[in-house]
C-alpha cells in the first residue's frame, strides 16, 4: 500500500520535504518563466534613449562668509546638504518646465499621455552633472523632446541666475544636446526577467504541492 495524503490536511513538514525532493521541478519552472520574461522583452517595442547634459559646479571664490555667524556664533559653513540643495536648481528648473515638454512632445506624438511621458523620464545626478534623459520608440522623436526641453530648462535658468533666484555660487548650464540615438535600449528586461522568475517560482511550489497534496490522496493498489 502506498501512503495517501488527506488534501483537506496541511502537514507542513510533508510539504517541505516534498518540495525539497522536487527541487528541480520548482527549479524548470524558474527557468522557463525566466526565458519566457527575456523574450517578452525583445517582442515589445524596443526604445531609443536621448541624454542632454547640464554641469552644475559650486564656485568657491563666491562663498565668503568670514563676517556670518550660525546660530551657535560660530563661523558660517555650508554643509553638504546646503550645497547639494543649491545643485538641485537644474532638477527644479527641469522639472518646472516638463510641462512645456510634454505638450511640445504630444505635437510629435499625439498618442502621448502626461503618465506615459513620467515613466520614460529620467533626471539624475552624478557628480557634477545633470543627465536629462527620454525614451521613445522613434530615435528622432526622443532626441527633439530632450532637446527642446534641455533648451526651456537653459533659457529659464538663465533667467533665474540673471534674477538671482539661484545663489550667485552656483554655476550651471547646459554643456550638450542629445545627439540621435542609434542603439536600442530595453529598459524593463531585468524587471522582466525577475518577474518570470518569481512567477516560474510561485508556480513550480503550486504545481509541486497540488500534485504531492491531490493527485497522490487516492490509493494505489498494488
Amino acid at each position: 500500500m502506498h501512503p495517501t495524503t488527506n488534501p483537506d490536511t496541511f502537514n507542513l513538514i510533508e510539504t517541505i520535504n516534498h518540495l525539497l525532493q522536487n527541487w528541480w521541478k520548482i527549479t524548470l519552472c524558474v527557468i522557463i518563466f525566466s526565458l519566457l520574461g527575456l523574450a517578452f522583452s525583445f517582442i515589445r517595442p524596443p526604445k531609443y534613449e536621448a541624454e542632454a547634459i547640464f554641469s552644475s559646479t559650486i564656485d568657491y571664490s563666491q562663498l565668503n562668509f568670514e563676517n556670518i555667524v550660525d546660530e551657535r556664533d560660530q563661523p558660517y559653513q555650508l554643509t553638504q546638504y546646503d550645497l547639494d540643495l543649491a545643485l538641485s536648481a537644474v532638477q527644479r528648473i527641469l522639472t518646472q518646465v516638463r510641462n512645456k515638454a510634454i505638450a511640445y512632445a504630444q505635437t510629435l506624438d499625439p498618442t502621448l499621455d502626461a503618465a506615459t511621458f513620467q515613466q520614460n523620464t529620467l533626471i539624475e545626478r552624478l557628480h557634477d552633472r545633470w543627465y536629462l534623459r527620454y525614451r521613445h520608440e522613434d530615435p528622432l522623436i526622443a532626441q527633439s523632446i530632450v532637446n527642446h526641453w534641455a533648451e526651456l530648462g537653459a533659457a529659464q535658468l538663465a533667467e533665474e541666475q540673471a534674477s538671482g533666484k539661484i545663489e550667485s555660487f552656483v554655476l550651471a548650464s547646459l554643456i550638450a544636446e542629445a545627439n540621435l540615438p542609434n542603439q536600442p535600449i530595453y529598459q524593463n528586461r531585468n524587471t522582466l526577467i525577475l518577474a518570470g522568475t518569481l512567477i516560474g517560482f510561485g508556480v513550480g511550489i503550486i504545481l509541486v504541492d497540488m500534485k504531492f497534496r491531490y493527485f497522490s490522496s487516492t490509493p494505489k493498489s498494488e
